[in-house]
């Protein structure tokens, strides 16, 4: 297959997370090879996807099995000269964003992982654009309005997620000087706007999963009156692709946020809704350790990190002016919730009979955090 004169050759880290998943299949949707970047514990799941996506075309998907730990992102002699002589562009997603993981081991990914790749990029000699994925969490425990220039303004952190990939933006705005970068912060991250799949049950879908699913109202320790900063994950990666291609956006950072974002309440409200179950109480954090324990979706995840909820109780705003004068036109827009939150739950019901059908018949599954 001959590949389009608009394709690129495109490096994606961050293999098996969710996003990166998407990112491949819409690169691979519009045409582009797709080098899927995998450690050796993931290669045969995503050896399974590249021979998916090449088979959908028009666009093809390969695996390179590395470790963005490791020198050269562990790639033999062989790869390393590929990439510095074909990559266009690079998109680079790995990261550890579960909160109960020890501070060490999270800088280690989200700030050594992105030099290692700063290192590999400065050799690629047709490099276009490096799309580093960031959070809006950067912003630490400020309050107010946030605007997508700023990033260390005295803020403090809540947890070693904040500070380490706050580090990591420091490294990429101190390698725009060398490098063509873009920023992107994404808020939390829900399944798809279409089809509500997500690839995996955690935080805020463990919350509505727990809701979809009982028949009491629960109580969830946070007051809910604070704006609920979500985006659903196709809108993400659209948008990742599309400013990562506008000429005018490198040295850039760019929030993908709903603008407009329900609070709290509202949205978990809507959750019980379109489930149609009763709504749940909220009730203020001084009772989390208690509240957690009530919550089996959810305990696991975030017993020792109240960071998380305080995520759902900051008087916070993301302003992403910048984000929407360089996607008008596009037609890439974030979705309200009212538009996916039937998709959701739905899914989130199906995916329910699915487990219950599995451990009928004696199948288990599990899923990895990075």
């Amino acid at each position: 297959m001959t590949q389009s004169p608009s394709a690129r050759t495109v490096l994606v880290t961050g293999f098996p997370l969710d996003a990166a998943r998407r990112l491949a299949r819409e690169l691979t949707g519009t045409g582009d090879h797709v080098l899927v970047l995998a450690r050796e514990k993931f290669a045969l799941q995503a050896r399974e996807l590249a021979t998916e996506l090449t088979q959908m075309g028009p666009g093809k998907a390969e695996v390179l099995e590395g470790d963005i730990l490791a020198l050269d992102l562990g790639l033999s002699g062989a790869d390393v000269r590929r990439l510095h002589a074909e990559v266009e562009e690079v998109h680079h997603l790995a990261a550890i964003h579960y909160l109960g993981i020890e501070a060490p081991r999270m800088r280690q990914v989200n700030v050594e992982g992105l030099r290692e790749t700063l290192e590999l990029a400065l050799g690629m000699k047709k490099l276009r654009r490096l799309c580093v994925w960031s959070t809006v969490f950067v912003a630490g425990n400020r309050t107010g309005s946030v605007h997508e220039h700023e990033l260390v303004v005295g803020q403090a952190f809540r947890n070693p997620y904040e500070r380490t990939k706050a580090e990591a933006e420091q490294l990429a705005r101190a390698a725009m000087a060398k490098l063509p970068i873009t920023v992107v912060r994404v808020p939390i991250l829900v399944g798809d706007s279409r089809t509500g799949e997500a690839g995996r049950l955690e935080g805020v879908y463990a919350l509505a999963s727990q809701i979809t699913h009982s028949e009491h109202a629960i109580v969830l320790p946070i007051s809910g009156t604070h704006p609920l900063h979500i985006a659903p994950v196709d809108y993400a990666v659209q948008a990742a692709v599309h400013l990562a291609r506008l000429p005018q956006t490198e040295g850039g950072t760019f929030h993908l946020v709903d603008e407009q974002p329900m609070t709290a309440r509202s949205f978990f409200d809507a959750v019980a809704d379109a489930a149609g179950r009763p709504r749940p109480l909220l009730s203020w954090q001084g009772r989390l350790q208690s509240m957690l324990r009530k919550i089996p979706a959810v305990s696991g995840q975030v017993r020792h990190e109240r960071s998380f909820l305080e995520w759902f109780d900051c008087e916070v705003r993301f302003d992403a002016t910048q984000t929407r004068l360089a996607l008008a036109g596009s037609g890439v827009t974030c979705p309200r919730v009212a538009e996916y939150v039937d998709a959701l739950v739905q899914w989130l019901r199906e995916r329910d009979d699915g487990l219950h059908s599995a451990t009928a018949n004696g199948v288990a599954s599990g899923g990895s955090r990075w």
